[in-house]
């Protein structure tokens, strides 16, 4: 095989487009990666000291997609790299987080970036060996918030299976000059945000809420995806709903406070997420702290928290057979401290999901889905085939 040959090849993948982050698995669920839902306009070129470093952190882009018509979104930074560029920033935060997660053309920047990703990140090696060009059906699974999935699914699905996309990287390193094309297919259709993450809940954790009646929220920056199930887990869908929080535009708030002191020490919503997940409520420059957080994040949280609870008791207080309630999802972390301060007083049976999965439970409940259902096409497919043989003998003519 020469180096000028195209490479070929299948993956399947799950990807939930979070507001604040991207989360992805490919090929088997150990296989995953994370990062910011930031994209960037390039300003002038790409200063290179040296080509090294995780191609993660420098996803620098050119798409070609018949989803994608504007031209801005045509060379783009992507997740870590975008953070801190000086060109034109997009976050999911004030007018981008009213618009629709099926209609943002972000949403398919970062879903065709990280499946390129991911088809390169399965070949590194062939990459490496000088393979310039790869062609992959994709066979994807992702999904879309409860106050979306009936309106856009169709839209949105159109968008993903409608045609060749083609991702460049351009000076990302270890992938630089490699061009993916792909074609996707939805062997699960387009899963509802937050439903998907039930299933890898009773599949992976002690919780057995198959046995239960119960009611689940999936916070996110934006949206917060509130779902009941009877026991069996059969779906509640008259009393399931969404409502939007605006997670990012609190803590664009908080980031804007913080940077009115005069120097630009948080850099993106996304970078001030992960510090509140992990609990780091300080920033440090020079070695020393040079702005305290904690009381400005108590205020803001405090709000949201009360906003979350006021929108999960409401829906909660009609459905009898719900005996508890559970939250995940990235946002679920961040309010934690907060809800289950508020709920000391109230004594509501609430649950929360571990910190170190709870980001992930939809991406690898989408997986898990996306996995049964390919390998039940196969025994499918398969029984067809053995009937095929029994009618005519050996099979062959």
């Amino acid at each position: 095989m020469t180096k000028n040959e195209v490479l070929t090849t299948t993956i399947t993948l799950s990807i939930d487009n979070g507001s604040s982050h991207v989360k992805v698995i490919y090929d088997h669920l150990d296989c995953s990666f994370i990062f910011p839902n930031v994209l960037a306009q390039p300003f002038g070129e790409r200063f290179l000291l040296m080509e090294q470093g995780d191609p993660l952190d420098f996803l620098d882009v050119q798409i070609t997609s018949p989803a994608i018509e504007s031209d801005q979104y045509r060379h783009v930074y992507v997740g870590n790299l975008a953070i801190g560029d000086e060109g034109i920033l997009h976050e999911i935060v004030g007018d981008k987080a009213v618009q629709k997660k099926a209609q943002r053309p972000e949403t398919m920047v970062t879903l065709l970036t990280a499946a390129a990703y991911a088809i390169a990140k399965q070949h590194e090696d062939a990459i490496k060996r000088g393979k310039k060009r790869i062609k992959a059906a994709v066979n994807l699974g992702t999904g879309l918030p409860i106050r979306e999935i009936t309106k856009f699914r169709d839209e949105f699905a159109r968008k993903i299976t409608g045609g060749v996309h083609s991702v460049t990287f351009v000076t990302t390193p270890v992938f630089k000059g490699i061009t993916v094309e792909m074609e996707f297919t939805l062997p699960t259709d387009i899963s509802i945000d937050d439903v998907s993450g039930v299933y890898d809940l009773e599949a992976t954790s002690k919780s057995h809420l198959s046995h239960k009646g119960f009611g689940i929220a999936d916070v996110g920056g934006v949206d917060m995806d509130i779902a009941f199930f009877r026991p069996g887990l059969d779906l509640d869908q008259r009393h399931s709903t969404g409502a939007k929080i605006y997670l990012n535009d609190a803590l664009e708030s908080i980031r804007n406070e913080v940077n009115a002191q005069g120097e630009e020490l948080l850099a993106s919503t996304a970078e001030l997420t992960l510090m509140l997940v992990n609990k780091e409520y300080e920033i440090y420059a020079e070695g020393k702290v040079v702005f305290d957080m904690t009381s400005l994040i108590n205020k803001h949280m405090r709000i949201l928290a009360e906003k979350v609870l006021k929108f999960a008791r409401s829906s909660w207080k009609h459905v009898r057979y719900a005996n508890e309630f559970w939250f995940i999802g990235g946002g679920a972390v961040v309010l934690q401290p907060w809800i289950e301060k508020i709920n000391a007083e109230l004594g509501l049976p609430i649950r929360f999901d571990t910190a170190e999965h709870s980001q992930f439970r939809n991406v690898r409940g989408t997986f898990l889905m996306l996995d049964h259902a390919l390998q039940h096409a196969d025994e499918v497919a398969a029984g067809t085939d053995a009937k095929g043989v029994s009618e005519n003998g050996s099979g062959q003519d």
